[in-house]
């Protein structure tokens, strides 16, 4: 059932994934999970560890090499966060006017209105299209900005169909590029890396740290992509969340994540009725 699951955390534009997607998510949209924890039988994805599967003991550790899934569980916190995809593909379909832009301004809204703090991991392409609205991300205090890698390339060879981004050099690179990028226009540094799908194995975290980053993927199983009813994902959120958990959104809207606003309008005061205070990722791992 776990590797079922993964399906849906990432959102995969080539249209054969996206297919399989849509067609499994009816029946199982209250059970996705992290990607990054699949069966070793996948190649260049590891099986969960005792530190991978809830607590902090390594993934917390001061060298920040292992993936973190969640922050401290004594405290009444957690993390929203929401990445925003973007690729060559999903450039092209929306030239084209088979997508719309690839931002969810309701989103944005809501947590903005709000005042409730989230962490956005961006695409160094979603990062160059949508300047604008990253700025804007990058002028709100609450929020806070992390790295997606440049196209949203896989990390693995087997991830969901996404292009293999090739050699370490090239993985390097791709972080580099997007934390350049978003320095430039934002003056702001990235202090997490996310991977697409949540992809990756220890050399990638080793990466990632090299880069002086912290690899980040979530503990909470239920997400966004792909969903149509907001109420049972948000349940199914809010059923599995835990002090300290990360959750994942997406911020590209339709037609990938196209109720990811109505989703965070229930799960935001459904954590504040748990006693649970939406965090950024940084002050969710700062905390003891």
């Amino acid at each position: 059932m776990r590797r079922w699951r993964r399906w849906f955390v990432c959102l995969a534009y080539d249209p054969w994934v996206r297919l399989i997607g849509v067609s499994l998510s009816a029946g199982l949209v209250l059970f996705v999970s992290a990607c990054g924890v699949s069966g070793a039988s996948e190649p260049g994805i590891e099986s969960p560890t005792p530190a991978a599967t809830g607590t902090t003991q390594d993934a917390n550790s001061a060298k920040g090499i292992k993936t973190i899934l969640n922050g401290p569980r004594s405290i009444n916190k957690v993390a929203l966060t929401l990445d925003a995809d973007y690729s060559p593909a999903a450039a092209t379909r929306v030239e084209t006017g088979e997508y719309p832009r690839q931002v969810n301004s309701a989103a944005i809204k809501y947590l903005t209105a709000s005042d409730t703090s989230a962490t956005f991991f961006v695409t160094g392409m979603w990062a160059q299209t949508y300047q604008s609205e990253l700025t804007r991300l990058a002028a709100n205090p609450r929020f806070e900005l992390a790295n997606h890698t440049f196209n949203h390339d896989a990390w693995t060879k087997s991830c969901y169909g996404l292009p293999y981004i090739g050699d370490s050099v090239a993985k390097l690179t791709s972080l580099k590029r997007t934390a350049d990028i978003v320095r430039e226009a934002t003056g702001r540094s990235m202090p997490y890396a996310r991977l697409p799908g949540l992809c990756h194995n220890r050399s990638d975290e080793r990466l990632i740290a090299d880069a002086g980053m912290r690899s980040v993927d979530t503990d909470v199983a239920t997400s966004d992509a792909f969903a149509t009813n907001p109420r049972a994902v948000a349940n199914a959120m809010l059923s599995e969340v835990k002090p300290g958990s990360i959750l994942l959104f997406h911020l590209n809207g339709a037609p990938n994540a196209p109720v990811t606003a109505e989703v965070l309008k229930l799960v935001v005061p459904g954590l504040k009725a748990r006693g649970l205070t939406p965090v950024t990722l940084s002050e969710l791992l700062a905390a003891r």
